[in-house]
């Protein structure tokens, strides 16, 4: 048996209508022949502010730990560094990423613009179907990111 995880919600119009707050889908799944992972501890720890959200064990915050511990670990790293151009493709479910930390420049020409597009062709991975709870639909070319009612979509260049 795989152990589900309760994760929150990070912004009150991330809430689907009739859906509770946080969620609870596995951190890693074997399915249709693959290994599929999604991890963010802070999204597991923010699932800790809703009262009727199951709590962190003793020995979840440990495997918690222990995980955080490896992916910490620079023997598994792979770093790049960006350039103003450059593109990168990650396959969040094959690849735990994450971006560190920078200080920006404070004239406008020079500041970092990083802009975030999910991505998911219709031949794109087959994902567990508990997935669905975190993004809607786990069907391939359809699934979603976070769902933000009236949301406006832009990436400005300036301030």
């Amino acid at each position: 048996m795989v152990e589900r995880w309760w994760w929150g919600k990070r912004w009150s119009n991330e809430y689907r209508p009739g859906h509770k707050p946080y969620f609870s889908i596995p951190v890693l799944n074997f399915h249709a022949g693959e290994l599929t992972g999604i991890y963010q501890r802070r999204y597991i720890e923010s699932a800790q502010r809703f009262e009727d959200a199951p709590r962190l064990t003793a020995q979840q915050l440990e495997a918690l730990d222990l995980f955080d511990a490896l992916l910490d670990d620079p023997e598994l790293h792979l770093e790049m560094q960006l350039e103003p151009g450059d593109m990168q493709f990650i396959h969040n479910h094959q690849l735990l990423h994450d971006r560190t930390a920078f200080e920006d420049w404070p004239e406008p020409e020079r500041r970092r613009h990083l802009l975030r597009l999910w991505l998911c062709p219709p031949d794109g991975r087959e994902l567990p179907p508990i997935f669905a709870e975190r993004y809607g639909s786990v069907e391939e070319g359809r699934r979603g990111g976070v769902y933000v009612p009236a949301s406006e979509l832009k990436a400005p260049l300036e301030g």
